[in-house]
């Protein structure tokens, strides 16, 4: 009697739909590196964090950045990396990026990590074109105007939303 309930118990068990298919975590939404290497994580406020970003820098919501909104977030991004606000990102202050605002950049050495717009693995020191591990701001407004460039490929003044998000891996494309 007790091995006829014991085998109906785990024959119940087994043929239970927790059994039978095991649950498959949904994969976390991708972190998205903003050109100026500001992170967007997923949030319940904002799950998708491409779009996240892009609603913040369209200031007119017509669906477009034009370069004056691309600098202002450039800028808006530039006085968190200056935390001790001298006007330039000096070689402290990207090493707290690095760790501390966007360590998710450390994946990308591995074939991982997040989306972005733009090939370039680390976005802020990147900008010190003087190698001197000194960003003063008209350096990096510099490279703001250049990476703006490059997303505008067909010279319209504007990046257009469904271009950008085009750019992305599939995988970071949620709406």
């Amino acid at each position: 009697m007790k091995q006829t309930c014991l085998a109906l118990l785990i024959a119940a068990a087994l043929s239970s739909p927790a059994w039978a298919r095991p649950a498959t975590p949904a994969a976390p939404a991708q972190v998205f590196i903003s050109p100026s290497g500001e992170p967007f994580r997923p949030s319940a406020a904002a799950p998708a964090p491409f779009e996240a970003w892009f609603a913040r820098v369209d200031a007119n919501h017509d669906r477009r950045i034009d370069r004056a909104e691309f600098g202002a977030d450039a800028r808006a991004f530039f006085k968190v990396l200056d935390a001790d606000g001298d006007g330039v990102i000096d070689g402290f202050e990207v090493t707290a990026y690095e760790s501390r605002i966007a360590p998710e950049l450390a994946a990308r050495a591995e074939g991982a990590g997040p989306a972005a717009l733009l090939d370039d693995p680390e976005p802020v020191s990147d900008a010190d074109l003087a190698l001197s591990s000194r960003i003063p701001l008209a350096g990096w407004l510099r490279v703001t105007d250049r990476r703006f460039d490059l997303l505008d490929a067909k010279k319209q003044g504007w990046l257009d939303h469904d271009a950008l998000l085009a750019r992305l891996p599939k995988k970071a494309r949620q709406r």
